[in-house]
């Protein structure tokens, strides 16, 4: 009982640090992730409002210097709600207030999930959002990635209400429904890669023991909400505007050495939550080895290897994004013999903690392949895709169990906290 007292002192020190230096961080007017500063993303974002504010949204959706692979849903909403964007300084605040919705939905679904355990456990988890060196940077230089993750939490627990909801008439349960494909199918307006969300949430409708009626409602609801979408790629000519279709290389390359970056990105975030399995570690690694099935996703994984060593030019890959291991390789290794090595090892290890992790679900398997095949369509190719998004899927829709205390918790923190002060380390020596 003592040590879990002394843990719940910690978690409440822990909690409170990690608030206040979100709070710290935009004061300094932080750059954790690269894209800030005044001279980094931001830029382009206030262009895009400021084309909204002079002129109306379908005219915006034309305009030849809107520049965004995202759809402009975050710009219409801003042009219509938000009053404090009459100058850069009060966007980023408005944007900052907004942002720390997610922590705060975080528990809330920590909570729904995690009923009997204790409060100050699941606050410490969800204070784990804030030191993400992505949310942390989206949320203080006004950029676009934090509103489909902040949906993402919205959809699971109006999705979550509604399949506990044991009524299968009334109001109340056609509203839960009609929220649940409204808030997942946002998270596509917001960022096209969450289309994973809706669709993990059409397929829990339908596979649920609802009547028929409700999982009629919800194709009809999930097709009238795809409307807009329809129009923008028919007035965009694509899923992007035409001005990002050449220089992000979207229908013109593969890259299928991303695979390989973000298996290093996904696994650096699973490899902590090995604690939270009902095993230990050891035994862990043990059945994966013992179990002879596994034997075939390794051999698959060599076959990907013997491909990148004997068909791909490592030589000639930029050095723009790829994550956390590309740029351990660029700063330990000078020669590209022995970075190639190193990165090509880092893939392999990768794959195995991740194989260990899933356990071999399903539903998890199927959503980390979504997000491998995504991958090789996209450049550059950004660790901050899955930060903090792997973390929030973990605890909310992913499948694999996960067993929480304050000891595992906690570890995870520190975990979190040593990429924090890394990233600082490496943004203030690369821009300065």
């Amino acid at each position: 009982m003592q040590i879990k007292a002394n843990y719940r002192i910690l978690s409440l020190i822990l909690i409170f640090i990690s608030f206040s230096s979100l709070f710290l961080g935009f004061y300094l007017d932080e750059n954790s992730a690269g894209a800030g500063s005044y001279k980094g993303d931001i830029k382009i974002i206030w262009k895009n409002l400021q084309i909204f504010l002079a002129n109306d949204i379908i005219s915006s959706l034309q305009h030849q210097d809107y520049f965004s692979s995202r759809t402009p849903v975050v710009y219409v909403l801003h042009k219509i709600f938000n009053p404090f964007v009459e100058d850069i300084i009060s966007y980023r605040r408005s944007v900052f207030t907004i942002s720390l919705a997610l922590p705060i939905l975080f528990y809330f679904c920590l909570k729904q999930k995690f009923i009997k355990e204790d409060n100050i456990l699941l606050f410490l988890i969800s204070s784990t959002v804030c030191l993400s060196p992505y949310y942390r940077t989206s949320s203080y230089w006004g950029l676009e990635e934090n509103y489909g993750l902040i949906f993402l939490l919205l959809a699971f627990l109006s999705l979550n209400g509604f399949l506990k909801n044991e009524k299968q008439n009334g109001h109340k349960v056609h509203l839960l429904l009609f929220i649940s494909t409204f808030f997942s199918s946002c998270c596509v307006y917001f960022d096209q890669k969450l289309i994973i969300i809706p669709i993990i949430c059409f397929i829990k409708i339908i596979t649920s023991n609802k009547l028929l009626k409700f999982k009629s409602f919800a194709v009809f609801y999930y097709l009238l909400l795809s409307l807009p979408y329809i129009y923008l790629i028919i007035s965009w000519g694509g899923l992007i505007p035409t001005a990002l279709l050449e220089s992000r290389k979207l229908g013109k390359e593969i890259f299928l050495i991303h695979i390989g970056y973000s298996l290093t990105i996904i696994s650096f975030y699973l490899l902590p939550l090995l604690l939270f399995k009902d095993k230990n570690v050891v035994n862990l690694v043990k059945d994966f080895f013992f179990n002879k099935k596994n034997y075939y996703f390794i051999c698959l994984f060599i076959i990907y290897l013997v491909y990148l060593i004997g068909f791909y030019d490592f030589n000639v890959q930029s050095i723009a994004g790829k994550g956390f291991v590309h740029k351990i390789s660029l700063v330990l290794f000078n020669e590209n013999l022995s970075r190639m090595i190193f990165v090509y090892f880092s893939f392999f290890i990768s794959w195995i903690i991740i194989l260990i992790y899933i356990e071999n679900k399903l539903s998890d398997i199927l959503t980390i392949a979504y997000l491998l095949i995504l991958s090789i369509f996209l450049w550059p190719m950004f660790q901050e895709y899955f930060d903090p998004l792997i973390l929030l899927m973990v605890f909310t829709f992913f499948g694999t169990k996960v067993i929480i205390n304050y000891r595992n918790s906690t570890i995870l923190y520190i975990y979190l906290s040593l990429l924090l002060i890394g990233s600082n380390i490496y943004y203030a020596k690369l821009l300065n």
